[in-house]
This record gives structure tokens, sequence and C-alpha cells, in this order.
């Protein structure tokens, strides 16, 4: 793919260096993946992710100390509820710039990997409502700026964050008892 925006390629830069492969070599997301199918991994994600954490212990300790399956939920559930927030934004106040933020040092101050499942489930669940309805008040091109990446539009937002959903969905599967 070679009109990804400014956006997208500087978060694929910041994960594989300049060498960006046309998939997640991990979990083989499609970096050109269509906006549709971006929208439709996000909504079956709740439902998949509780399926993969039913009868399972998601607050396991990890032995290499990383994070549990139930801190890859609230990640999720913040992610959603961080790019919800910034479509208002840019519907509100176009032009302004998103603020990126430390996906790791949220994960520190919330201490992810000592909250519950059941209620980051629930938060999951609504986030990506709050996502999708926010996301319907936008076109897939309407543009905006991110503080780290640069430029982008919804439709490229919305592919990083289906990547993001993806691939934290082998994460809780490979980490729940």
């Amino acid at each position: 793919m070679t009109d990804r925006t400014l956006f997208l390629q500087g978060g694929l830069e910041w994960i594989y260096g300049e060498d960006v492969p046309a998939s997640c070599p991990e979990c083989e997301f499609a970096w050109d993946l269509d906006f549709d199918d971006t929208l439709k991994v996000i909504r079956d994600a709740p439902v998949l992710i509780a399926g993969q954490l039913n009868g399972r212990d998601g607050t396991a300790t990890q032995p290499d100390g990383s994070w549990n399956a139930t801190a890859y939920v609230w990640h999720l559930t913040d992610l959603a509820r961080a790019w919800a927030e910034r479509w208002v934004q840019i519907l509100h106040d176009p032009g302004s710039e998103l603020i990126g933020f430390d996906p790791d040092e949220l994960a520190a101050a919330r201490n992810y990997r000592k909250l519950p499942t059941e209620p980051g489930l629930w938060a999951l669940r609504e986030a990506v409502q709050l996502l999708l309805d926010a996301t319907k008040l936008l076109s897939e091109s309407a543009e905006f700026l991110h503080g780290d990446w640069g430029p982008g539009t919804v439709a490229d937002a919305m592919r990083w964050l289906a990547h993001e959903f993806r691939h934290h969905e082998l994460d809780i599967a490979a980490r729940a008892l």
C-alpha cells in the first residue's frame, strides 16, 4: 500500500522501523484492509474476547512479567475510548491536534495487571460502541493531525485500531489460563 497517510506510516515505522511489511507478521493483519472490514474487526472484538476468556483466568500473572490477558482488555478499552474522544474532538474542532500518549504509562497508572476481568469486558463493550458511534459522525476520509505521527484520516486510524484489536486478541488467547 503506497498511499498510507503520514499517521499510519509513522505508526508502522514505530513498530517495524523503515522496513514496513504489507501485513503484520504475527497476526497477519493486512495494512490495506478495507474501511468497512476494519469496523467489523473492532465491532466483533468484544464478543470474541469474552469468548476467549469464558471460564479462564484473565488475571493470571505471566511468568515473563508481561501483561496478563485482562490487561490487554483494559488496553483495548482505553484505546477505543480515547479514539472516540478524538473523533468528537475533530468533529467540534477540525484541525486541532490529537495528543498522543504512552500506552505503557497509562497501563502503569491504571495498574492494568490488577484490574478485574468482568468489568473490563463490560468497559470494552461500552468503549467499542462509543468508538463505532463516534466514527459514524465522520467520513472515512476525514483528516486529523496526530501530535506524534502527523496527518491522518479516519480510515487509517481505524486500520491502526483494528490491528491493535486483532493482534491483542492473540495476546489474550495466549495469556488466559
